[in-house]
């Protein structure tokens, strides 16, 4: 039986914020949810109907989660894809390893992007310093270079202006292998989700604009109208990148767009984005809902922009900002996580604010008011 309905429990390795907002909305479908994380504290926690804390990657605590559980669902990027194969040969995990393994590593997703003629921007797999220099002959200056696993949080990306940037990356190879990248100079960043189900059906949603504080997400917009070109493109590469995974569940694509006006495929991510939650305001149903829906094997609604719609993240920094706009904008909507605590960590995420406009411009200029979140 694929079918998993109301009553059932859903078992979800991994917490944080989006862990948190996909067990309220697996609860009001009619489901359990029980939890595996590594952290005491974590907000999931709030939410969940059962919860086991210990490391992810344990067998001891992966076979308990999976006997308490009908399906078992990954919410982290880090897990791995190995370890989670080896897991659905004994328990329901419908999603599979196989997207999981190529999104995990940047050469990998990038050679599989590649294969495909998907436009990515020029790459190259760095061991020395020898190897950063062939690159720069064919790529130029500037160019960034990156670990090749995205899961290593110490070895952060670095940019590189000119042939003095380059020695200076001598002590950084040692610390393993690196992919180095043409750089883009951008105009725009998007993202697009997609589910496949479980009988290989492919819905594309709609495109999601996003803006960043270098790294870090500020905001997410949804529009009823885009640039055709642009929102037809990432549906035919959503759609082929779907046609050629052993996947079940919803993933998003990131793009960006170039001053030139190409666009290039950025990243592949399985599961919930957090720019997407965007979706619940602007279409009424929610990515965690088309998450769900596509695992448990529900058939999946299409879904359209009804209103131009943004979501601004709001952080432990500027939240005492977020209070003051929660009694100034009546029309807003404020989503502040249950239980949280102020741990003076001015980047971790407590909620976000939803708010819709008459139009884009108008959308835009609601936000620039409060001269906290950019809008371009």
């Amino acid at each position: 039986m694929t079918f998993i309905a109301p009553g059932k429990t859903i078992g979800i390795i991994g917490g944080g914020s989006e862990t948190y907002l996909c067990e309220l909305e697996a609860k009001r479908m009619g489901f359990r949810t029980i939890l595996l994380t590594n952290q005491a504290d974590d907000i999931a926690t709030q939410a969940a109907d059962n919860f086991l804390v210990g490391e992810l990657q344990n067998l001891d605590n992966l076979n308990e989660i999976g006997q308490h559980s009908d399906i078992l669902l990954y919410m982290d990027d880090n897990f791995d894809s190995h370890l989670l194969e080896d897991l659905s040969k004994q328990y329901n995990v419908t999603q599979g390893s196989n997207l999981l393994g190529i999104a995990q590593d940047r050469y990998i997703e990038r050679t599989f992007l590649n294969d495909l003629n998907i436009n990515v921007p020029p790459f190259f797999s760095i061991v020395t310093v020898d190897d950063i220099n062939k690159a720069v002959k064919e790529i130029g200056f500037p160019c960034m270079i990156k670990p090749i696993q995205k899961n290593q949080d110490l070895l952060k990306r670095h940019i590189m202006y000119n042939q003095d940037d380059v020695k200076k990356m001598q002590e950084l190879l040692k610390s393993g292998t690196y992919i180095l990248e043409a750089w883009i100079d951008t105009k725009a960043e998007y993202s697009i989700m997609v589910s496949k189900s479980k009988n290989g059906k492919i819905h594309t949603f709609p495109m999601v604009h996003e803006i960043y504080d270098g790294t870090h997400l500020m905001s997410a917009y949804i529009f009823k109208k885009n640039d055709p070109a642009v929102e037809a493109e990432m549906q035919r590469v959503a759609l082929q990148v779907a046609q050629n995974i052993d996947y079940v569940g919803i993933f998003g694509i990131g793009f960006i767009l170039s001053q030139t006006d190409v666009l290039y495929v950025k990243s592949i991510f399985p599961g919930i984005n957090y720019a997407a939650n965007v979706y619940q305001e602007a279409t009424g149903i929610s990515q965690f809902e088309l998450h769900i829906r596509a695992i448990c094997d529900w058939p999946i609604p299409e879904i359209y922009p009804l209103v131009d719609t943004a979501i601004l993240k709001i952080v432990e920094g500027i939240l005492p900002q977020s209070l003051d706009l929660l009694q100034e904008k009546a029309q807003w909507k404020f989503n502040y996580y249950t239980g949280f605590k102020a741990k003076n960590e001015p980047a971790r995420d407590v909620g976000y604010i939803s708010l819709v406009g008459d139009s884009p411009e108008s959308l835009k200029q609601d936000i620039q008011s409060t001269k906290i979140w950019r809008v371009e």
